[in-house]
């Protein structure tokens, strides 16, 4: 579905201006340029420009700031089309559970008590209803929409798990297979958290001077002098003033000769000094984590949540496939 094949493109600055203006909540603006833009109609109900703008925003913002020019546009429009989409695949499940639940007393009432149960959660946190209501309008929020917007996602809620998930199975069987065929996906690799003392060739008359400063430097290090003060005192590398520290799954990520000597390390031994092209490198071993093969039993749980979510997702499409054929979705072309 392209949005932007049925209503007219939105300018690259009209987005910065309304991004802007959502995130501030500053949205009265927007609501009087965009409330009468139907966008799509979902059986009787409508969409606005002014809808996807609004639960875009935050989204568009961050593209803002990642993009310019022609992939910006690119992207915002990529962006518009799916909330679009997401509208109308919640409108249609909205209106679905209005049909089931509004019929049904024993739902309807469950629906409420989770509905007060979040709210009173919810004004617990502040204190109090009233600091409940100043900080809900401070933040551009009407509260009673957004009780009614509540109400209608803990209906699809409740629609989905009694329809959909509650339908699903995850067997014993699938558990042990998908374990099998993803068992390097759960090792853990052996792993050294290490602190780096670095010097830069840059910062030396000469590379024999840098080697000879290292070489004094790891001589003192092996002796027993602390690894940390000399850090703090000599490093010039990326971290030195976080102490030069290294955790386990960003030592993984290096490469080259860093990684290879990281990783030959025991806890707390110092390495050889390392060269590269920018520098010197001495490395100390602050802890070790050892390789670990997966264990089906520990987990069983992890994997079938997995297959759950995927199966959930899956699932989900299906109905909402079906609730199209049934419906009647018009996306509007606006001049």
């Amino acid at each position: 579905m392209r949005l932007f094949h049925n209503i007219r493109l939105v300018s690259l600055a009209l987005l910065l201006v309304l991004a802007t203006l959502l995130l501030i909540q500053t949205t009265l603006v927007a609501e009087k340029q965009y409330v009468g833009t139907i966008v799509a109609v979902v059986n009787d109900k409508i969409i606005t420009e002014e809808d996807v703008h609004r639960r875009a925003a935050v989204v568009l913002a961050d593209a803002v700031k990642k993009y310019k020019g022609a992939e910006l546009d690119k992207r915002a429009r990529e962006i518009l089309d799916n909330v679009l989409g997401e509208l109308i695949d919640r409108q249609l499940l909205v209106q679905k559970a209005h049909s089931i639940i509004d019929k049904n007393p024993y739902m309807k009432e469950e629906v409420e008590k989770d509905l007060n149960k979040f709210l009173d959660d919810a004004v617990g946190e502040v204190g109090s209803l009233s600091k409940f209501y100043e900080i809900a309008i401070k933040d551009g929020i009407n509260p009673t929409e957004k009780k009614i917007e509540l109400k209608d996602d803990l209906m699809v809620e409740r629609l989905l798990n009694e329809f959909v998930y509650d339908k699903i199975s995850i067997s014993p069987g699938n558990i042990r297979n998908y374990y099998q065929e993803h068992r390097s996906e759960f090792a853990v690799e052996r792993s050294v958290k290490i602190m780096q003392l670095m010097l830069k060739f840059s910062s030396y008359p000469s590379k024999e001077e840098a080697w000879k400063r290292a070489e004094e430097i790891r001589a003192r290090a092996v002796r027993g002098e602390s690894f940390d003060g000399l850090v703090k005192e000599y490093s010039q590398g990326p971290r030195a003033s976080a102490g030069g520290v290294w955790e386990f799954d960003e030592v993984l990520n290096m490469k080259g000769k860093i990684r290879e000597a990281a990783l030959g390390l025991e806890k707390g031994e110092i390495s050889e000094i390392v060269e590269t092209t920018d520098g010197l490198h001495i490395l100390m071993a602050l802890d070790v984590r050892e390789a670990k093969e997966p264990d089906f039993e520990t987990l069983q749980e992890e994997i079938q949540d997995r297959l759950f979510k995927e199966e959930a997702l899956k699932k989900k499409k299906e109905y909402l496939r079906e609730l199209k054929k049934n419906s009647v979705v018009n996306i509007v072309k606006t001049q």
